[in-house]
C-alpha cells in the first residue's frame, strides 16, 4: 500500500515537473523552483481510528536543503497549575495562550541549526520549541515559561509535538519525500503543510498544501447533531447520565 502511494506521489511530482513550457514560465516568473504533493489531502477518522501516516513528495530544480512543517488547527489553550492547599491539590494558577497549534511537526534534510541562522528559525517557528505561545491573560505570579514548558511536555507526551525533527529524504538530486505521522488522537480541523527550499541559509522558495482531518461515521453524526441543536443534545446527554447512574446504583445495590 505504502509503495503504491510512493509511486503515485512521485508520478504526481514528475507530471508537475513535466508541465508545459508556458506553465514553467509562470513558475519561474514567481521564482518558485519547488514543487510538493501529498499522498492525500483529506483524512476521515472514526471511533476505530488508530493513527496514520501520509507521505509528502517534492522536487526542486537546484541543490539545497528542504524543511517541511505541518501545523494546525489553532485555538486558545488554558494551562493550569495545581498547588497544595489544606492538604489537597487544587488548580490555583493559570495562563491562557492564543492560537496554539493542536499538532506540530517539522522535518529537515539536514540539522536545522546547520541550514539556517537562529533568527530565521525563530521567525519561521521551525522546531517545536520555537512555536510561538503568546499569553493573553495571566492568573499567576509565576514564570510564564514554566507554563509554556508544561504545555510542550503535554503535547509531546501525546505525540502531537515532537522535540526531534523528522527526516526529509532525497531520493535523487531533485526528488525528495518525508513521512508525516499522525497519532490516534490528532485533532480534527484544517492543517497547513509547508515546504521551504533553503540555499546558503536563505529561503529561496516556499510551497504550501492544505490538509483536512474530519470526523466520519457515527461520531461525525453525533458532532453534527451537537452543533445543530445544542439544547436538545445537552438534555439528552443529561438524561443518559441519569439513566446510567440509576442503572449503576441498581446493579451494585447490596442485597
Amino acid at each position: 500500500m505504502r509503495r503504491g502511494l510512493q509511486l503515485l506521489g512521485m508520478a504526481v511530482v514528475a507530471a508537475a515537473i513535466a508541465m508545459p513550457a508556458a506553465s514553467r514560465a509562470v513558475a519561474q516568473e514567481h521564482d518558485e523552483p519547488l514543487l510538493i504533493a501529498l499522498s492525500t489531502q483529506r483524512i476521515e477518522i472514526d471511533s476505530n481510528f488508530a493513527g496514520t501516516s501520509i507521505l509528502l513528495f517534492g522536487a526542486t530544480d537546484m541543490a539545497g536543503d528542504v524543511v517541511v512543517s505541518v501545523r494546525g488547527p489553532e485555538e486558545p489553550v488554558v494551562v493550569r497549575r495545581k498547588l497544595r492547599s489544606v492538604g489537597i491539590w487544587v488548580n490555583q494558577e493559570a495562563i491562557a495562550f492564543r492560537n496554539v497549534p493542536g499538532y506540530y511537526f517539522v522535518a529537515t534534510s539536514s540539522p536545522l541549526e546547520e541550514i539556517a541562522p537562529v533568527e530565521l528559525l525563530d521567525r519561521k517557528q521551525l522546531g517545536s520549541e520555537r512555536v510561538l505561545l503568546e499569553a493573553i491573560w495571566f492568573d499567576t505570579s509565576g514564570d510564564a515559561d514554566e507554563f509554556r514548558a508544561a504545555l510542550h511536555r503535554d503535547r509531546e507526551r501525546e505525540s502531537l509535538y515532537r522535540s526531534e525533527p523528522g527526516v526529509v529524504e532525497f531520493i535523487d538530486e531533485r526528488l525528495f519525500r518525508s513521512t508525516i505521522d499522525l497519532p490516534a488522537h490528532v485533532p480534527t480541523g484544517d492543517y497547513v503543510v509547508e515546504a521551504m527550499l533553503l540555499v546558503d541559509s536563505q529561503v529561496l522558495s516556499t510551497r504550501s498544501a492544505a490538509l483536512s482531518i474530519e470526523k466520519a461515521g457515527f461520531s461525525a453524526d453525533i458532532s453534527t447533531f451537537a452543533r445543530a441543536d445544542e439544547i436538545l443534545y445537552g438534555i439528552i446527554a443529561i438524561a443518559l447520565a441519569l439513566v446510567a447512574g440509576w442503572l449503576g446504583s441498581f446493579a451494585f445495590r447490596k442485597g
